[in-house]
């Protein structure tokens, strides 16, 4: 009977035991690990440190990025979805076939919204979508791409569904209906010659449309005829040099520049200086939202960061470049629907939809 040998018991066991203790090391770290951040070490590779939130406060004589808050999370990512069928015969295909056709995004520049539908343009397809939210279907809207010259760009979505698209290389934005039929061009050969941004004033029907040539923004009324202009190049207030987005808060029309310091100026909606803020905190701001309590969230390209400000002092910075939720690679677009941050992310071919905590502890703001 051949004799058992003692050392490979030994080391079987030992295997095991370490196996064990090893499974234990990774459940002790995963009980303080959140989502996002398991998502972050999934994709973009390193290792989790409860210490270093993706979201943070912005403290005196800290860096930006060391300590966490609650007005920002990650609610969903939009990435891809069925498309919605229309009409009868969508209904029998449906039926017939079973599964629909598959939307997926590919560069996701600009998104906006109003009640339960986010509309969405994707500049690689030329197509803007209806995405319903509570369905979670998209329905695209091709007939726009046949008005555009170049690719189509940043949105405004109105309260009655229609939209405003910027369209950079044709020098003209463009005034669709909730179906796509085209309502308005608003174009000014001699004042606009690279449309950055438009934003609408729906109490008087005005349409702002920032110029990054001519560091101005021009002033159209409802039937596409220009009517003047607000600022102009230069440095100081009421003055650019190459805007980048606007925004619209109760405070009035908020104007974004790369060049100039403060990067941020906010204008009346006849155009007077109200006051000026975000130097030092803001290097190449490329989109604006602003919310109900007057927080306006910035991108910044630099580093793939959003800056949160409230009377003009920066409250926090969320987010840093990557790919898991909660990350940006070349943030596009920015719209805020109520407790719903929506975020063009770009590069990573999908919308991040924040909720934002109305309540979160923010520490007190300081005057300008």
């Amino acid at each position: 009977m051949p004799q058992r040998r003692p050392g490979k018991c030994r080391v079987a066991l030992i295997s095991l035991l370490t196996r064990v203790l090893l499974l234990n090391g990774v459940l002790v770290l995963l009980v303080g690990c959140s989502v996002a951040e398991l998502e972050r070490v999934a994709t973009d590779g390193g290792s989790f440190d409860a210490s270093q939130p993706i979201a943070s406060q912005a403290k005196t004589g800290t860096s930006p990025l060391q300590s966490g808050s609650g007005l920002l999370a990650v609610e969903s990512v939009i990435m891809r979805g069925q498309q919605d069928v229309q009409g009868t015969a969508g209904q029998f295909r449906r039926l017939a076939v079973g599964a629909v056709e598959e939307v997926v995004l590919q560069q996701p520049v600009a998104v906006g919204g109003v009640d339960n539908i986010l509309y969405i343009v994707d500049a690689t397809l030329k197509i803007v979508f209806q995405y319903d939210l509570t369905a979670k279907l998209f329905r695209p809207i091709k007939e726009v791409a046949e008005h555009f010259t170049g690719d189509p760009g940043r949105i405004y979505v109105a309260k009655d569904h229609s939209f405003y698209i910027v369209d950079t290389l044709g020098k003209q934005v463009l005034h669709f209906a909730e179906d796509g039929s085209l309502l308005t061009r608003f174009q000014d050969l001699a004042n606009l010659s690279r449309p950055m941004d438009v934003v609408v004033d729906e109490l008087t029907g005005n349409v702002f449309v920032a110029d990054g040539s001519f560091s101005h923004v021009i002033v159209f009324n409802s039937f596409g005829r220009a009517t003047r202009v607000l600022g102009r190049r230069g440095s100081g207030p009421g003055r650019f040099r190459a805007i980048t987005a606007l925004a619209v808060g109760s405070d009035g029309l908020y104007i974004f520049d790369r060049l100039e310091e403060p990067p941020v100026q906010v204008l009346t909606w006849d155009g007077a200086f109200r006051y000026a803020f975000g130097e030092d905190a803001l290097i190449y701001p490329t989109a604006a939202a602003v919310d109900r309590d007057q927080r306006v969230y910035v991108s910044d390209q630099s580093d793939d960061t959003l800056r949160i400000f409230q009377d003009g002092n920066l409250l926090m910075t969320f987010g840093g470049a990557g790919s898991s939720p909660g990350r940006f690679r070349t943030v596009s677009g920015l719209w805020v629907n109520g407790d719903r941050l929506y975020v063009a992310d770009s590069l990573n071919r999908r919308v991040q939809v924040l909720r934002i905590n109305p309540n979160a502890a923010i520490p007190a703001v300081s005057g300008r």
